[in-house]
């Protein structure tokens, strides 16, 4: 993954996906970046459904600071929601026959919570590929520093200028402003395209691995611009995202002889059920 300082220029070459989020296809089958996607593996079989979820809320996030490759533990409503999470899913009578997340303590404390409420006596296996994008010198920043500087290098004023334009605007394209206003650091910085090869990568290895079990679900936890980054690479419907991915909301991802296909977005009818008992 990239590190270095890149222009505006290089990171829109570099980037997965250019299409506007408000123009996104619905659905749009889509190859993996590389792994079975490239090469035919895990071809054939019964389908993979990924129940690709966030994290329930953090420390850092209640105290609205920078979280990438920064990790914090969840706060009671953070692990609280991840219950209501397994709840909603098993009285969806959802069962699991796999289950991944990113390696930090938020992650796999959502992952295990959910597992545990829902029945589920799964480990879930920790991937780095699954983390949250890296944010450089903003870690552990207030977020209004960042986002003021992405919205400057955007041509806008502010923060809050930049966000009600965000709906116009290409979603990787002001993420790749993250590693133009970086500078030069030796912190780690990724770009859309980083976060996007690395997080496929692992979904595909998943989704080829539960093929050869023969299929059915998995949940998978990982982060909300992560998370982002791959739907928009693979071209699903966002138009029900405002102001990113909800704690524990569900992106359902259908893995069929090694193509993907987005059936759902940003779906907390789980939580909500869960949170009815």
């Amino acid at each position: 993954m990239s590190t270095a300082r890149v222009t505006r220029r290089g990171l829109a070459a570099a980037a997965v996906a250019t299409a506007a989020t408000t123009s996104l296809v619905a659905c749009a089958p889509s190859k993996g970046s590389g792994g079975s996607g490239s090469d035919g593996a895990g071809a054939g079989g019964e389908p993979v459904t990924i129940y690709l979820t966030r994290h329930g809320e953090t420390l850092l996030n209640e105290l609205d600071r920078v979280q990438g490759w920064a990790d914090s533990p969840l706060t009671d409503p953070g692990s609280k929601v991840a219950k209501q999470l397994g709840t909603g899913l098993a009285k969806a009578g959802i069962e699991f026959g796999g289950a991944y997340c990113a390696e930090m303590v938020r992650h796999y404390t959502t992952a295990h919570d959910a597992l545990d409420t829902a029945g589920s006596s799964l480990e879930p296996e920790r991937d780095e590929r699954l983390r949250e994008m890296a944010f450089g010198p903003f870690e552990g920043d207030r977020n209004a520093v960042m986002w003021d500087a992405i919205a400057e290098d955007q041509g806008y004023a502010d923060q809050k200028a930049l966000m009600a334009d965000m709906g116009k605007l290409d979603y990787l394209d002001v993420l790749d402003s993250i590693a133009v206003v970086a500078g030069d650091t030796d912190l780690p910085v990724e770009t859309s395209a980083d976060v996007s090869e690395r997080a496929l990568k692992a979904l595909d290895a998943i989704g080829a691995a539960q093929t050869k079990a023969g299929g059915g679900n998995v949940l998978v936890v990982s982060s909300g611009i992560t998370i982002m980054c791959v739907l928009t690479t693979l071209k699903a419907d966002l138009s029900n995202v405002h102001g990113g991915i909800e704690n524990a909301a569900v992106s359902t991802l259908v893995y069929e002889a090694g193509t993907w296909k987005a059936t759902s977005v940003n779906d907390t009818h789980f939580v909500e059920e869960g949170a009815a008992d």
